[in-house]
This record gives structure tokens, C-alpha cells and sequence, in this order.
């Protein structure tokens, strides 16, 4: 795991733009990262990760924040964790993030989820049908739900369930771990 930070990657903007204060870095902490208290405060899909960031650092720059890659999305930590009121506040930031025309119209998602892992927020743009290799992942979006549902059948991956999803008049194929729902 490492502390949020912007890379090179994208176009920062003016300078100063996009840095995290010094306090929010991992190498400032002192203490290695894994014994702190950091809790998970949301995943993210790599095209809102940073926004994602930028959005935590405004709404409580009294945390501090640390990613970590996991699969294809990124997770973000804060120190102290969010209070419950604190978590209800971010699921509504992202709530209105996601529902702006420029991710309204590729269909991003800010969600709560509650499995056997516990209840986490999400914040996720869909994975293109053929940019998909596998495992859980948001999917789409398809047309209508039959397309949807044909192309999540046609994936004949035992090990994964699915459900599926509308969003704005069209389907998202939402690819979960079977095992999920065994340990129910």
C-alpha cells in the first residue's frame, strides 16, 4: 500500500494542483502504513481514483489518505477511518459525481455494498464488453437487459454469479465471486 499521490500519468494542472500536504504522505508518517489505522474508505475504477482522492481530501483534510492497486481498481484508505455519518456523506458526494453528464453518460456508479467482506463504497466506471479478461468487474453498458444477460451467460466463468443492472436506459453486467453468496 502506498500513500495517494498524483503521478505523471495524467495532466496535473496548474502547479500545486492535485499535491497532497505533506501530512498525507506515506513517507511523512513515520510509522510503516500497515500498523496504522487506516480503514478502507472506498474502491475506485482508474478513471475516478484521482477524483475520487481529491474528493476525500476536501471533504475531510483532517484524514490522512493511502491507495492500494487491487485488481483493476484502486483503494482508498483515510486515517482516522469515517465515521458512519462521515461514510453517509461520501456515498452522497459520490452520488452527485456520478450523476454530472460526463459520467452520467458512461454510466459510472457510486454505490454501498454489504457481502461477507463487510459493507464498502464504490465508485466505478464500467468495463467495456471486450476489454474484459476476467473475474469480478463491472461490465458494459448493453442496450437492453437480454443483451446484457446473453453476454454474461456467454462468459461460462463458474466461479463468478452475476446480476444485472440499469443505468440510465441502458444494462451493466455486475460479475461477483459465486463463493459470495455460498457463504451467505
Amino acid at each position: 500500500m502506498s500513500a495517494a499521490r498524483d503521478d505523471d500519468r495524467h495532466d496535473p494542472g496548474p502547479p500545486g494542483a492535485g499535491e497532497l500536504p505533506p501530512d498525507a504522505v506515506e513517507a511523512e508518517l513515520g510509522t510503516p502504513l500497515a500498523e496504522r489505522p487506516f480503514a478502507e474508505a472506498l474502491r475506485a475504477t482508474p478513471e475516478l481514483a484521482d477524483i475520487a482522492v481529491s474528493l476525500l481530501l476536501v471533504a475531510f483534510p483532517e484524514k490522512r489518505l493511502a491507495r492500494e492497486a487491487e485488481g483493476q481498481r484502486t483503494v482508498l484508505y483515510t486515517e482516522p477511518p469515517l465515521a458512519k455519518p462521515e461514510r453517509r456523506r461520501l456515498l452522497d458526494l459520490l452520488f452527485e459525481l456520478v450523476e454530472r453528464p460526463e459520467w452520467r453518460e458512461r454510466c459510472a456508479v457510486a454505490r454501498e455494498v454489504r457481502d461477507v467482506r463487510g459493507t464498502r463504497l464504490e465508485l466505478l466506471v464500467p468495463l467495456a464488453p471486450d476489454a474484459y479478461d476476467g473475474g469480478e468487474a463491472l461490465v458494459g453498458p448493453f442496450e437492453g437487459e437480454e443483451e446484457a444477460q446473453a453476454w454474461a451467460a456467454g462468459i461460462a466463468e463458474p466461479s463468478l454469479a452475476f446480476d444485472t443492472v440499469p443505468c440510465h436506459g441502458r444494462h451493466l453486467v455486475d460479475l461477483f465471486p459465486l463463493g459470495e453468496l455460498l457463504d451467505e
